[in-house]
């Protein structure tokens, strides 16, 4: 087993959470963390590039830019039919120390009702 690489915990995001980056460009989010983010897309991305992502996730109107770390192709789930699909992690830029401290506060709650999640990073 990999030790732990993140900066901080992730939780997993709500049920069917769904996200914008490059404001047409929709994403399935997996989890959030105070430092980034992991989602699912149809396309490719390049890691480096920096998008503004928005997404709702049960009480939190989520605003932000974010910057791509990684990005690569991952077999589609059980029964979603054919297709590529990717999975990126991205950092989030904050421009303002609110902005961050709305999202600590829902981690917050969010992780004492939904668990923590721990994952290894592959690659």
């Amino acid at each position: 087993m990999k030790p732990e690489r993140r900066r901080s915990p992730r939780v997993r995001a709500p049920a069917g959470a769904e996200g914008l980056i490059r404001s047409t460009l929709q994403v399935q989010v997996e989890d959030v963390s105070k430092d980034g983010v992991r989602f699912r897309l149809s396309g490719p991305i390049r890691p480096g590039s920096t998008y503004a992502f928005h997404a709702s996730l049960e009480g939190l109107d989520l605003a932000a830019p974010i910057r791509i770390t990684r990005c690569k192709a991952i077999p589609p789930a059980k029964g979603a039919g054919r297709g590529i699909v990717y999975e990126a992690g991205a950092e989030f830029v904050w421009e303002k120390p609110a902005d961050e401290e709305r999202v600590v506060s829902w981690l917050a709650v969010r992780g004492a009702a939904a668990g923590r999640i721990r994952a290894e990073l592959e690659g």
